[in-house]
């Protein structure tokens, strides 16, 4: 992992045909291409749907609709609930229980995958419900997860549109569950040292040294957790190899400002929401393949988006 990026995908139409962890030709894509549009015409015919096709290639049926409600534009935040099968019927994932909160992504290119919602997400409004029907080009392609997910599965997916959400909302319900985890577990000493960002010294460092500022490149072993994980999302990375950050400029705000003012020997923690972290990184459907995804090269963060994260420090040296 490389702190002082983030990671971005861009899944438009031609980046999701090759998004297959295995690299095809133009004239192979086409003949999948081919291949799946001639199934699901016939899947639609031989079931009787009354669908529309869209003009990326998926089916669509509005099952209801909502035609006073807002519909969705570029940007938005949008919760959904969902459920992913084969058009065999194999159950991939299931996400219809309406008691939990949806499952929230970005209205883009890069927001989620499979890229076939996103582009439902465009034809859509608060409160719809939709079947889709579609083509494995718009869904995981070649890609492959256990016996899960198998190389060019067609799709029908079930979706609902919860609403769209603003940033603040967003932002305020991680903030709220970052501090109820601060009360539930009885932790002192965390103070907000910007929008989203909580920091805390667990243990002082060498004060006969100069502390950190903006362009310090600080130097240290750490662990990041989603916040109430108990296992890192990232493997600790110990002093035989350290991870320096060059603060103000990491392009991520926890470390930016978690590590300012900091001094060798110092032990910090540093909780934060996604929006001052990992604010690009790209919901996946079924979340379980997020790291399959990355072992296979896909570049992807592992911290998942509208979560916040924990992240554990030992200074080591500052320059």
């Amino acid at each position: 992992m490389i702190l002082s990026n983030r990671f971005g995908w861009s899944v438009g139409l031609a980046a999701v045909l090759m998004t297959s962890c295995i690299e095809e030709t133009e004239t192979d894509l086409d003949r999948a291409i081919t291949r799946d549009n001639l199934v699901m015409e016939e899947y639609i015919a031989s079931n009787n749907i009354n669908a529309t096709k869209a003009q990326s290639g998926f089916y669509y049926e509005k099952t209801q609709e909502n035609p006073e409600a807002a519909q969705f534009v570029n940007a938005d935040y949008i919760g959904i609930y969902y459920e992913i099968r084969t058009i065999d019927g194999q159950l991939i994932d299931s996400y219809l229980d309406e008691s939990k909160e949806p499952k929230f992504f970005r209205y883009s290119q890069d927001g989620l995958w499979p890229i076939a919602i996103t582009y439902a997400a465009g034809l859509a409004r608060e409160g719809e419900e939709m079947m889709l029907y579609t083509p494995s080009y718009l869904a995981f392609g070649n890609y492959s997860y256990q016996q899960l997910i198998l190389p060019a599965s067609n799709l029908v997916i079930q979706l609902k549109f919860d609403k769209k959400y603003t940033e603040e909302e967003l932002q305020q319900r991680e903030v709220d569950m970052i501090q109820a985890y601060i009360e539930e577990n009885e932790l002192e000493g965390f103070e907000e040292v910007a929008a989203g960002v909580y920091f805390r010294s667990v243990e002082p460092g060498d004060d006969s040294k100069s502390e950190s500022k903006l362009g310090s490149n600080v130097s240290v072993d750490f662990e990041m957790f989603e916040l109430g994980a108990t296992e890192p999302v990232f493997e600790s990375y110990t002093s035989n190899q350290p991870t320096t950050i060059s603060v103000g400029n990491s392009g991520l705000t926890f470390l930016n400002e978690g590590l300012k003012g900091v001094l060798p020997d110092e032990k910090v923690e540093v909780m934060a929401t996604s929006f001052a972290s990992y604010d690009n990184s790209i919901q996946i459907l079924p979340e379980d393949i997020r790291e399959d995804l990355i072992e296979k090269g896909e570049q992807i963060d592992l911290v998942k988006p509208f979560t916040p994260i924990w992240f554990t420090a030992e200074v080591l040296a500052i320059q």
